[in-house]
């Protein structure tokens, strides 16, 4: 079960959590996004595959659906222990900058406009993307990631889903930098399902895999999540 606690470096977790995700081989990371007021989805979601996950990174626009989530798995212990341990999250530009968790007790946490953080040794830039003109390509969000000396850029806000590798020249040597956005688990644009995905993150290899899943629902209501292929390429907007 998660341990709601903030941590220094901002993640919701325990300490030995926090360290242990940065030094593992292989880790599984449930990529969230853009939420906006449905906290409904982001619990099924995590209740279907939260379990196999090692931590959750949420992109932004939806804090308080991420609040509501974690005071859920405080007083629900089933669903808490669903949770991944490790959650790390940053501002939309819908969100506010500080929030409140309230448990058994009141917990003030800080939301950070974007995050540098350690997966599976991987350096990975987690960003909302709006300060990056993401509605109109990569190009600046690539360059920041560069600067910073990021593996790994996720991001949201466009509310479409997609996965790119960019080729990148580091210390006189070829690289890559992955580049993805989850899309919109509730309110989805450019005639895309509502969509999550699940990265694999692995210390040895460059290529990291990352599976996308569509939201629909049955006849009951109820959401269903189906594999779909990764949507690919520069998305542009405008």
């Amino acid at each position: 079960m998660i341990e709601i606690v903030q941590q220094k470096n901002l993640a919701i977790g325990s300490q030995k959590a926090v360290s242990a995700l940065q030094k593992i081989e292989f880790a599984k990371v449930l990529l969230l996004s853009d939420s906006h007021g449905n906290a409904r989805i982001m619990q099924e979601i995590i209740s279907a595959f939260g379990p196999e996950c090692n931590a959750i990174c949420f992109c932004g626009d939806g804090l308080l659906d991420l609040v509501e989530t974690l005071e859920l798995g405080f007083f629900d212990k089933d669903f808490g222990a669903k949770i991944p341990p490790v959650v790390y999250f940053v501002r939309g530009n819908g969100d506010n900058s500080t929030s409140t968790i309230f448990t058994d007790q009141r917990i003030p946490i800080v939301v950070p406009e974007f995050q540098e953080i350690t997966i599976a040794g991987k350096k990975i830039f987690l960003t909302h993307g709006h300060r990056y003109n993401v509605y109109y390509g990569n190009k600046d969000l690539r360059a920041e990631a560069i600067r910073r000396g990021m593996d790994i850029a996720w991001y949201g806000h466009t509310h479409v889903p997609n996965s790119l590798r960019s080729h990148v020249t580091r210390d006189g040597r070829n690289d890559f930098l992955g580049i993805s956005n989850p899309g919109s688990c509730a309110q989805a644009r450019g005639g895309m399902p509502n969509t999550f995905s699940i990265m694999d993150v692995h210390r040895k290899e460059d290529k990291n895999v990352c599976h996308y899943y569509r939201i629909t629902k049955d006849r009951n209501d109820e959401p269903v999540f189906t594999p779909m292929p990764t949507p690919r390429g520069e998305i542009k907007l405008f």
